[in-house]
C-alpha cells in the first residue's frame, strides 16, 4: 500500500490570506497545507500487484492542484468522510480524469455526505445539463456502517462525531484515516486494533468543540496504540518543527506530499 498525504490544513489552508504569523509567513515547507485529502494505492484484491487500486479520501477544495504538485493523474474511487465544502468542492476536476482515462469515477459516502453531493453539485446529476463543456461522469453509492469492498479490497467505515455532526473515518488494511473528529465512540475502537499507520486530526492545542486538540489526539492515539501516528488539520497555531520537537517518538505532524509505504 501506497498514501499520500495531499493537504494537511484546516479549512482556510496555510498560509491564511492577510495573515502574518510565524506559520503564515515561515518559509519552513512543511509549514505549507492545502485542504486535507489522502490518495491510497494498493493491489486490487488477488489480481496481482500489476493492477491497481487508486482511491482518494475527499476531493479537497485544493484537489487539482494536489495532483499536479504529486504527479498523480488517474483516480477510481472517492471516499468521502463528509459534506464540509473543504472536502467535497474539489469535485468538479474529477472531470479531467473522465476525460484522460475515459472511465466514470466511483464516489461513496454516507446517506446525509451523498445527499448534499447531488444537492451541492445539482447540475452534475440534472439530465438536462448541457455536456458540452464538460461534466464529472461520476456515479454515488450510499455505504452504512459496514464493511465493503472495492474491486476485492475491504474497507472498514469508522463512525464518529465532528461536534454534532456524524463523519466517516475509513480502515484499509493496516492504514486508518480520521479527519474533523472531536470524539471517537467506544464501539469504533475495536476496528482501529493493530494498525500500522494512523492518520488522525489534530488541530491545535487549545480545545476545539469540533476537533481533536493536539493533547487529546494523542491521547487518542496511546488508546489505539498504532505503530505509527500522523496529525493532520492542523491550523495555524502550530509551526511543525517545534510543534514535533514536543511530541512523543511514534507520533508526528504530518505533512503536504508526506508518502507512507506499508
Amino acid at each position: 500500500m501506497r498514501i499520500v498525504i495531499l493537504g494537511t490544513g484546516t479549512s482556510q489552508g496555510i498560509p491564511i490570506i492577510g495573515c502574518k504569523c510565524r506559520t503564515c509567513t515561515s518559509s519552513n515547507p512543511k509549514d505549507k497545507r492545502l485542504r486535507v485529502s489522502a490518495y491510497v494505492e494498493l493491489e486490487k484484491g488477488e489480481l496481482g500487484a500489476e493492477k491497481k487500486l487508486k482511491l482518494l479520501i475527499d476531493t479537497s477544495a485544493d484537489f487539482r492542484q494536489q495532483m499536479l504538485a504529486n504527479g498523480l493523474d488517474d483516480i477510481d474511487d472517492v471516499l468521502y468522510t463528509h459534506h464540509h465544502i473543504d472536502h467535497i468542492m474539489g469535485l468538479d476536476d474529477i472531470r479531467q480524469i473522465n476525460q484522460l482515462h475515459k472511465k466514470a469515477v466511483d464516489i461513496y459516502g454516507n446517506k446525509a455526505t451523498i445527499k448534499q453531493i447531488r444537492t451541492s453539485f445539482g447540475y452534475i446529476f440534472d439530465p438536462n445539463t448541457y455536456r458540452g463543456g464538460g461534466i464529472p461522469n461520476v456515479k454515488t453509492h450510499v455505504i452504512a456502517l459496514k464493511k465493503f469492498r472495492i474491486d476485492g479490497v475491504a474497507i472498514t467505515p469508522l463512525k464518529y462525531l465532528h461536534g454534532k455532526m456524524t463523519v466517516y473515518g475509513y480502515r484499509i488494511g493496516d492504514f486508518a484515516y480520521l479527519t474533523d473528529c472531536s470524539r471517537i465512540p467506544d464501539s469504533e475502537f475495536k476496528k482501529l486494533k493493530n494498525l500500522k499507520v494512523l492518520v488522525i486530526d489534530a488541530l491545535r492545542y487549545k480545545p476545539h468543540p469540533t476537533h481533536f486538540s493536539i493533547n487529546e489526539a494523542v491521547a487518542a492515539a496511546k488508546k489505539i496504540r498504532p505503530e505509527k501516528t500522523y496529525f493532520i488539520h492542523m491550523t495555524h497555531d502550530i509551526l511543525h518543527d517545534e510543534t514535533n520537537a514536543r511530541l512523543p517518538e511514534n507520533i508526528q505532524l504530518a505533512y503536504d506530499g508526506l508518502e507512507l509505504n506499508l
